[in-house]
């Protein structure tokens, strides 16, 4: 494991262990809640997830809790500031994930509309169609139609299951339009018949 998915690791984990303990107080899960924002807020200025492990690496914890105008003195003795100071930065780091997606969703748009293409592919993940993790999402740039396929290991049989899916999205954005999607999910054991079904369905919303 490198040193930066250690971090990222660390985070997640440092939030996933401080807000249960934070619930079971809701006047503490408040202080907290407050606590985290703010440090959040004040990494607001940190522009990639590479420059936020830098960041978090070097920066001193109490200092960094002065500079968000959260004083040491005033917080509970109860509140495990390291938890709060890895929260924050992971709500951080979903922030500038979430950044980076809308940008490249913005640029792949852009692109297939520049070159006269009917469809653009906004969001591809996986080197390889056949093994997890796999997804795809081409959506038609007219309609906002799109067709998501996607590969996930099962986890009862340690053996990829297939799957695909109709969603809407808008057409200049490629955010989602509705929770309903355009046609239910399908999963396959069998990569032809995916593949298959895949190609109907595209066909079907894509090219109409």
């Amino acid at each position: 494991m490198s040193e930066r998915e250690d971090v990222l690791r660390r985070w997640r984990l440092g939030e996933e262990r401080l807000y249960p303990v934070a619930t079971v107080r809701p006047d503490l899960y408040e202080a907290v809640a407050v606590v985290v924002r703010s440090l959040t807020d004040h990494l607001g200025s940190v522009p990639d997830i590479d420059a936020l492990v830098i960041t978090f690496r070097t920066a001193e914890r109490d200092a960094e809790l002065a500079a968000a105008g959260v004083p040491r003195h005033e917080i509970s003795p109860e509140i495990d500031l390291d938890l709060v100071r890895e929260a924050a930065y992971q709500m951080r780091a979903r922030e500038l994930t979430m950044r980076a997606s809308t940008e490249r969703t913005g640029t792949a748009i852009r692109r297939a509309r520049a070159a006269g293409e009917r469809t653009a592919v906004i969001w591809s993940e996986g080197e390889r169609e056949m093994w997890p993790p796999y997804r795809r999402v081409e959506m038609s740039l007219s309609s906002g139609r799109a067709v998501a396929v996607s590969t996930l290991m099962d986890p009862d049989t340690m053996m990829p299951r297939y799957a695909v899916e109709g969603i809407a999205l808008d057409p200049e954005t490629g955010e989602a339009t509705t929770d309903e999607p355009l046609a239910p999910r399908r999963e396959f054991t069998d990569p032809d018949e995916w593949r298959a079904a895949a190609e109907t369905l595209r066909e079907s919303l894509l090219t109409t």
